[in-house]
């Protein structure tokens, strides 16, 4: 027995030297077959059909640019059932990394494409810096996690796929979509900013008998405004449901003093507290007989 492990166990090293010699050998008896092979003169034909492999891989691209050059760049292209993602230049399916930029030159979006198909992880930036989304595709589908947050990083949806097939069961809630407001409302619930802002988010008036309604996406508003003038100062606290007044409504005057205060109702007043910056007394008598002018009292 120990005669066995003497000569069939050898020392690593021995082992090592004897693989050197023998791959020697090799290379040595090789290198003679070679040279004693005729050569072939210039003039003969070398034909191979086979396709060089750079031929079979297709390159990955990396593409930034403004959503407007996005736009000029590439197209979707119908496939069956499927959108190709390809560029207009050629009509070619797109494969690798797309950036697209703000305007202010801060990163907006990041796709990641294979053969035209969404392909890896794809992410969507606020204006702000804070994460919108982050999706996972595999071959053109769902695959993997779909988060969207708000500006403020409240998780507004969560999802996971398989293959395009939703697994419910992976969350215990979706976040706030399961409010039934969309994205945009419930950003807007706690809203500051002067009025050229004001106009970007929201459309309508309802002083005039309209009612507040979001542009983007035409809900009626229900939240809390509140007006800033142009050196951010606070000019009004306006608070809605379902687009009308409702709630408490105050108002400052240029200086910075509470002027006007009132009640509503789903858009009718109630009444008011505070009026011409003077606590409003609803019961005080206004003799007309002195001042007939004191008649605008009666209207303000």
């Amino acid at each position: 027995m120990e005669k066995f492990k003497s000569e069939n166990i050898a020392n690593p090293d021995t082992v090592i030297r004897q693989c050197l010699s023998a791959t020697k050998f090799f290379l040595l008896s090789f290198f003679v077959s070679c040279v004693e092979e005729p050569v072939s003169t210039v003039s003969e034909e070398i034909r191979d059909d086979r396709l060089p492999l750079a031929d079979l891989i297709l390159p990955e691209e990396y593409w930034e640019g403004s959503s407007t050059e996005f736009e000029e760049t590439f197209y979707p292209k119908k496939d069956g059932f499927e959108e190709i993602l390809c560029r207009k230049e050629g009509d070619s399916p797109f494969s690798g990394i797309i950036k697209v930029r703000a305007r202010t030159g801060s990163v907006a979006e990041l796709k990641s494409y294979w053969y035209g198909k969404p392909h890896g992880d794809f992410f969507a930036w606020h204006e702000n810096g804070n994460l919108k989304s982050k999706s996972q595709f595999k071959n053109g589908m769902k695959h993997g996690y779909f988060y969207i947050w708000t500006k403020d990083g409240v998780i507004y949806s969560r999802r996971f796929y398989q293959e395009d097939l939703e697994d419910f069961g992976r969350f215990k809630d979706q976040g706030a979509s399961e409010s039934g407001k969309s994205l945009a409302a419930v950003e807007l619930e706690e809203w500051k900013g002067n009025g050229g802002e004001f106009y970007q988010k929201f459309a309508g008036d309802p002083k005039r008998g309209g009612m507040i309604h979001i542009r983007e996406t035409e809900e009626l508003y229900t939240g809390t405004i509140t007006a800033m003038d142009d050196k951010g100062r606070k000019e009004a606290v306006l608070r809605f449901s379902k687009g009308k007044y409702h709630g408490t409504i105050s108002k400052w005057n240029d200086v910075g003093s509470l002027w006007e205060e009132a009640e509503f109702d789903r858009g009718e007043l109630v009444g008011f507290t505070i009026k011409n910056g003077k606590p409003f007394n609803a019961t005080q008598v206004i003799d007309l007989s002195k001042d007939p002018a004191n008649i605008e009292l009666l209207f303000k």
